[in-house]
């Protein structure tokens, strides 16, 4: 660990111990964090044997997921703001600011950002650019023909504080396990079996788009079916790319069009 590591981990250790002791994180949670940052640390090492990696990963996948969505009875995150259709109804939707989920996607982030390997495929980045600005537009207007999404603004507040916490907690940390965790991952093991460009790409970029769909089980109909495509655009994005920041963008744009404008949640 370099000093710029030692600063940072200290940094975050304090940020974490803060936010338990104003009961703004679970204890448990805290430390699934610690328990993550250190599997992440061992596990970006290059240089480790194959099998000690996989099971860095079998334990480090799990473990992140869990801090990321683990929330103890009785315990609740702070409440920003909730969506009612009428006065006295249970609310339809709450943004909650998910301490422990944003804090996992920034330790993945930093610590498992990969090297660009030599003749890997990479678009220009004005067509990564292009596509960034088209696929949230394409996925917004197939899920209103689809879905039937109604206009539905909201007000600029909420907007704001929902652009917030969109990109920093949930943008960040879905894309960074999506793709630093499952689709690099996926790469870099089929890279070791072929050397064949196409199907380090397509194959891994296929089965996180079927763990996108599968992580939302409660979807049904032809829910699937957008959640589908959004899931391989966002993927696509970052195979043409190889850089995160597009699918985050995409991912942002998406989420921020649908709830500042339309019917949200779905």
């Amino acid at each position: 660990m370099n000093k710029k590591e030692l600063i940072w981990g200290l940094v975050l250790t304090a940020l974490v111990a803060v936010l338990v002791i104003v009961g703004w994180l679970p204890l448990a949670n805290a430390i699934g964090l610690l328990g993550v940052a250190c599997l992440a640390w061992f596990f970006r090492k290059e240089e480790l044997n194959r099998w000690i990696k996989v099971g860095l990963f079998l334990l480090l996948v799990p473990l992140a997921f869990w801090v990321a969505s683990y929330e103890p009875e009785g315990f609740a995150y702070p409440l920003l703001f909730s969506l009612a259709d009428d006065a006295g109804e249970a609310a339809r939707y709450q943004l909650s600011v998910d301490f422990a989920k944003g804090i996992a996607g920034f330790l993945l982030l930093y610590l498992l950002w990969p090297r660009l390997r030599a003749n890997e495929f990479v678009v220009s980045a004005r067509l990564s650019l292009v596509f960034m600005l088209l696929a949230p537009l394409f996925i917004i207007g197939v899920a209103i023909s689809v879905l039937g999404l109604q206009w539905q603004p909201k007000p600029v507040e909420q907007i704001l504080q929902f652009a917030v916490v969109s990109l920093l907690i949930t943008c960040i940390a879905e894309e960074v396990f999506m793709r630093f965790l499952f689709q690099q991952n996926l790469r870099n093991a089929i890279a070791s079996f072929t050397a064949n460009r196409a199907l380090q790409d397509i194959i891994p970029l296929l089965l996180v788009t079927g763990v996108f769909v599968a992580i939302h089980a409660g979807i049904s109909g032809a829910a699937i079916w957008v959640y589908a495509l959004v899931g391989f655009l966002y993927g696509l994005s970052y195979t043409l790319s190889k850089n995160i920041l597009y699918p985050i963008a995409i991912h942002f744009l998406v989420n921020q069009i649908h709830f500042s404008f339309l019917t949200y949640p779905l």
